[in-house]
């Protein structure tokens, strides 16, 4: 990513940062790139922290000889923090899947802004707290033995309701994410639940025909993977 291409006037920068300052953030620290571009490695030293102002970004990390998906980013997301740690070195892999632009903070600014604008720091830290139980729940679904149980499981957590219809806003490649599978299997998990009634689909938007169906079979297929295992 280019020291030079810089990035249009955004809105994501949290409400609490005067226009002025606003306007000069973006102008000296905003940075463009392209879809398939890599924002930073991982293991290779922190020296910038990153505000998603425009795309998708998704964030990678190497276990084994394989690469895992951990998160997809969105405009107004922070990656890149380990920057706030002197010495640091990235944990991830960031890689754009569009075309996008970025607040590319060093150390001592991105301090420098927290410290001045308390709404930043509120919200980096809402983010961080997100972000930690979300690994706590992909954990918990990475333990299910079960593909199709990952993925029900993954829905389950994500709509966080107990009964009747919900609609959730997630794409195949997020929904991989969240389990470790690829998407193409995904795909086909999410395909035979639909043909079986338990789901409807609308673009990237997944309706839950029924939260306590889906429920009652995630429990079935978890017995039946038990059982599976026991033997």
């Amino acid at each position: 990513m280019s020291d030079g291409d810089r990035a249009p006037q955004g809105q994501s920068l949290p409400d609490g940062i005067a226009p002025q300052e606003r306007a000069r953030l973006l102008g000296r620290f905003g940075r463009r790139f392209a879809a398939g571009e890599t924002l930073l490695e991982e293991g290779t030293p922190a020296r910038e922290a990153f505000l998603l102002q425009e795309g998708k970004v998704r964030l990678l990390r190497r276990v084994g000889l394989t690469e895992r998906s951990l998160a997809i980013l969105k405009v107004g997301d922070l990656f890149g923090e380990g920057v706030w740690i002197e010495g640091a070195s990235y944990g991830s892999t960031a890689v754009a899947l569009t075309d996008g632009a970025v607040l590319a903070l060093d150390r001592a600014t991105f301090r420098s802004l927290l410290e001045r604008h308390p709404p930043v720091a509120v919200r980096v830290v809402d983010q961080l707290v997100r972000r930690l139980r979300d690994a706590e729940d992909q954990i918990e679904i990475l333990m299910l033995r079960g593909a199709q149980s990952k993925v029900i499981g993954a829905l389950l957590k994500v709509t966080g309701k107990t009964a009747g219809t919900a609609e959730v806003a997630i794409s195949p490649v997020e929904l991989s994410t969240r389990v470790g599978l690829e998407v193409d299997a995904v795909k086909r998990i999410v395909q035979r639940l639909r043909d079986r009634q338990y789901l409807r689909i609308q673009g990237e938007r997944i309706e839950i025909v029924d939260v306590d169906a889906l429920k009652r079979l995630h429990v079935l297929l978890g017995t039946k993977d038990e059982l599976a295992g026991a033997d």
